[in-house]
């Protein structure tokens, strides 16, 4: 907790130039707001003063000059911390001290390969607005194909006497250093899990903050990302675009947060007046009554069901906007047709074409289940008699055959 009595001192790295101010200003603004871009670019000139007048001042000096609160001041240096472009020191002796060195934002094209930091952007402008973002950093170059290089060489235009030169000492130059943005994840157990599955070490250790920085992002637990690792491994190198998509899959058959329709059971103004007592009535009533969960968690044999299905039966009530008992009439006739497999696209293919024809009962949805299933059985009658035929054309009659045949018939 800070206190206005509290002093602070400023520090920096390197002095930022212009290009670095751009990156500051268009890929770190959006991520930290502007009071923490306004406290970044306030320290950074009080580490210039301070550089040449070495002096302790008051937090109250931050808020008075900044306009804000000492909660606002706090919370702003947290997340210059945890971007890294801050780091704060503390001494408590006599008095609190605090020790601000300002760092330098990331070259372009590092901050680019940070899979954190570009899918933080992403979210908070937009892929269209992340692209505008990244193409104002690119330079247009005159094609040099059709140019000669005249340049002069060194040695062209300057000779140097070394018959005085003494060896020159530059210890008390600064050297110019960049502070790197690293994610923290404890990768022990991971590559405890990847032991016996022969990948070598230097393998994942070449791609290691990439693997942090999808974890973080995608919230993978260490045994999954040793999974992901391990299925992204082909011909002896860690395929990265295959690595970062399962990451992303994973992610995806993850996200049980977002399932909630599937809990839902048929609207009470699309269910069944009937009270008859035929089997085909009463299985209509029970798919009304029960919801798409309850009814793949019964096809899986009390069993939680999978998320691929579960998602597959959300994706028809969220994005097609069918109702329960229509979508467990739907599972019923896939799985029926196609070994107790939901294909994904076969699923949304025909719940489509029941959104389009506004199917919303379950008695409706059986009867366009029924003519399906019955093409189905019409296709698989015409396969049948084309094999046939075929075996009859590719197996022709023998002579001998064709003899007897013919005395068969004439009854000779």
């Amino acid at each position: 907790m800070l206190f206005k009595t509290d002093l602070y001192i400023c520090e920096r790295t390197y002095p930022i130039d212009e290009r670095q101010r751009d990156i500051l200003s268009y890929l770190y603004l959006p991520l930290i707001g502007q009071r923490a871009y306004s406290v970044y670019h306030f320290l950074y000139e009080e580490s210039k003063r301070m550089t040449h007048f070495h002096h302790y001042c008051g937090l109250s000096r931050l808020t008075s000059y900044l306009n804000i609160s000492l909660d606002q001041l706090e919370n702003a240096c947290k997340m210059l911390e945890g971007i890294g472009l801050l780091r704060t020191f503390r001494q408590s002796e006599e008095k609190t001290i605090y020790l601000y060195v300002v760092q330098h934002p990331l070259s372009l094209n590092k901050f680019l390969h940070n899979q954190v930091l570009v899918q933080a952007l992403r979210h908070t402008l937009g892929e269209e607005q992340l692209n505008i973002t990244i193409h104002y950093f690119k330079s247009s170059h005159e094609n040099r194909n059709d140019y000669e290089d005249i340049s002069s060489r060194f040695t062209d235009v300057y000779s140097v006497d070394l018959s005085n030169a003494r060896a020159l000492s530059f210890k008390d130059v600064d050297e110019e250093s960049y502070e790197e943005f690293h994610v923290e994840y404890d990768l022990s157990l991971f590559y405890e899990s990847l032991r016996d599955y022969g990948i070598p070490h230097k393998k994942i250790a070449a791609h290691e903050d990439l693997i942090k920085q999808l974890a973080i992002i995608y919230s993978l637990d260490a045994l999954t990302l040793a999974s992901v690792v391990r299925e992204s491994y082909h011909n002896q190198e860690i395929d990265t675009r295959l690595l970062r998509e399962k990451a992303k899959n994973v992610y995806k058959m993850n996200s049980f947060s977002t399932l909630k329709e599937i809990y839902r059971t048929q609207p009470d103004q699309f269910k069944m007046n009937s009270h008859s007592h035929s089997a085909l009535d009463q299985h209509l009533l029970y798919l009304e009554t029960i919801s798409p969960y309850e009814l793949l968690k019964r096809k899986q044999g009390g069993g939680k069901p999978v998320l691929h299905d579960l998602s597959i039966a959300e994706t028809l009530m969220v994005e097609l906007g069918l109702n329960p008992g229509v979508v467990n009439v739907l599972i019923e006739l896939v799985m029926g047709i196609n070994n107790n497999k939901l294909p994904r696209s076969y699923c949304e293919t025909i719940g489509a074409s029941w959104a389009r024809r506004r199917i919303h009962t379950v008695k409706q949805a059986y009867e366009q289940a029924m003519r399906i299933r019955k093409g189905k059985q019409d296709e698989e009658e015409e396969k049948k008699e084309e094999i046939t035929n075929e075996e009859v054309i590719s197996d022709p009659l023998d002579n001998d055959d064709l003899v007897a045949m013919l005395q068969k018939v004439k009854g000779i």
